[in-house]
């Protein structure tokens, strides 16, 4: 399946830079993850947009600001919009991107393998931040919402913050030894968070752990 994509990049021709280079480089992975691409440096038109699948934006572009305030974010709300050739210690522009809805974020230096998995959720209709930015989020929205005696909650309980993590890791398709690898701890650990979460949630399985993680996400997303 080809998903149709616009590359919003500036086409000015001069010296090659090390940010140009990571821009050529990230653009020219997109068509062997499925992506047909069409570029230029002008917003394509409505009609366009509305038969895109996802408009990937150069950071480069223009101004954090002006990317953070696109008017492409509630107009087109099909439009998976990505952020790629972000500095990935820029935190902050993370953070506000994913508050704004922005749908994910590709660094500089990210690897073949890391941009192919990225495009992967982006095709599913997922997010794309790292972990630090995505705990980051649903922190704040848990503190927020409680306070406004809205907190997300099964009807058994609250997911605790390693469940919460976990199941992240899940939502980006990671199976139980990436899990273990990344939090440092076994396998049957996993398991035994994975059971819990599974329990609490009322999830008979990964794909509706996913259902129910997407729909607490965007309920924490309407509280903004």
């Amino acid at each position: 399946m080809s998903y149709q994509a616009f590359v919003l990049t500036k086409s000015i021709h001069r010296e090659s830079t090390g940010n140009d280079n990571a821009n050529q480089r990230f653009v020219a992975i997109l068509p062997s993850c499925g992506f047909s691409i069409t570029s230029g440096p002008i917003t394509p038109s409505r009609s366009v947009l509305i038969d895109t699948h996802t408009l990937f934006i150069d950071a480069n572009y223009c101004s954090q600001a002006s990317i953070l305030n696109l008017s492409l974010i509630s107009d087109f709300p099909h439009l998976s919009i990505i952020v790629f050739n972000v500095p990935e210690e820029n935190t902050e522009f993370h953070y506000a991107a994913l508050q704004k809805g922005i749908n994910g974020i590709f660094h500089v230096n990210d690897s073949l393998e890391l941009i192919v998995r990225g495009a992967q959720q982006i095709q599913k209709g997922n997010k794309w931040f790292s972990r630090e930015v995505m705990s980051r989020y649903i922190d704040a929205n848990l503190s927020l919402s409680h306070t406004n005696n809205l907190s997300v909650q099964t009807p058994n309980n609250v997911l605790t913050k390693r469940e919460l993590a976990i199941t992240q890791k899940i939502t980006e398709g990671a199976q139980n030894q990436e899990i273990a690898d990344n939090f440092h701890i076994s396998v049957n650990t996993v398991k035994t968070h994975v059971y819990s979460i599974f329990r609490k949630t009322e999830c008979r399985n990964r794909v509706e752990l996913i259902k129910w993680f997407d729909n607490q996400f965007n309920q924490l997303r309407q509280i903004n």
